[in-house]
């Protein structure tokens, strides 16, 4: 009894910690000119040559997930709307990524696209003690060679003299924690070099239960995927 009582436990943290570190794509699709809502519109993403998607409820409101963290082109369509197309949309863990779709109306189904960049806010009005910088913000730091030192340009993040300690709105070093992957480190660093780096995410209040009782700030480094180093080197 006591043996599956441990393995339950251990299949919990298990499921629970990957669970942490997956993300989701929420939003809304209307009629770009009345503000209507379109239902039953197909949003959907592409993954490895299958599709992952939902269809638009009475509300026009849509969810895909769970998805890992990355780069993503969500794709809508619906019969009497041009298709539209938003470009790298980025997905991180343990957040949830907003795509509203504007559709434009038409008598006969175009064969063209309307494509959209998709624009990564620095902060959040919804969260607005978390920031994140993704791989493209941090592509062109002149400290890209050196993790640490690139934390200083997050709000209320500094990096002492000794490009060692880090303090988060001045509280003491040991109380930052450093999260890599899913993975509290041990030392107190980044542990990975500045070109690994797919997003870095600073939470310098309201921390998570699931990070423990922090008095300082969590900093939360997810590491690049195979598909963003091809997608560099295309």
């Amino acid at each position: 009894m006591k043996k599956l009582t441990a393995l339950t436990i251990m299949i919990f943290f298990i499921t629970s910690s990957i669970l942490a570190q997956l993300g989701e794509i929420k939003g809304f699709v209307k009629d770009k000119k009345t503000g209507k809502p379109i239902w039953n519109a197909s949003v959907y993403i592409e993954i490895g040559g299958s599709l992952q998607g939902d269809a638009a409820d009475f509300d026009g409101k849509f969810t895909i997930k769970p998805l890992s963290p990355g780069k993503y082109t969500v794709i809508t369509k619906i019969q009497g709307y041009a298709p539209v197309k938003m470009k790298n949309v980025v997905v991180t863990s343990d957040k949830i990524t907003y795509v509203n779709v504007d559709m434009e109306s038409t008598v006969e189904l175009l064969p063209t696209w309307d494509v959209f960049e998709y624009t990564n806010p620095l902060i959040s009005k919804d969260e607005p003690h978390v920031q994140m910088r993704t791989a493209d913000d941090l592509r062109n730091d002149p400290n890209i060679h050196n993790p640490i030192a690139m934390l200083n340009q997050f709000i209320g993040v500094t990096v002492a003299p000794n490009g060692r300690d880090v303090y988060v709105r001045g509280s003491r070093p040991a109380s930052t924690q450093f999260i890599t992957d899913g993975v509290k480190s041990i030392t107190g660093e980044i542990g990975i070099p500045g070109r690994a780096i797919g997003s870095i995410k600073v939470y310098t209040g309201g921390v998570p239960a699931r990070y423990g009782d922090v008095s300082g700030g969590v900093i939360v480094v997810e590491t690049k995927s195979y598909f963003d180093f091809a997608q560099e080197y295309k």
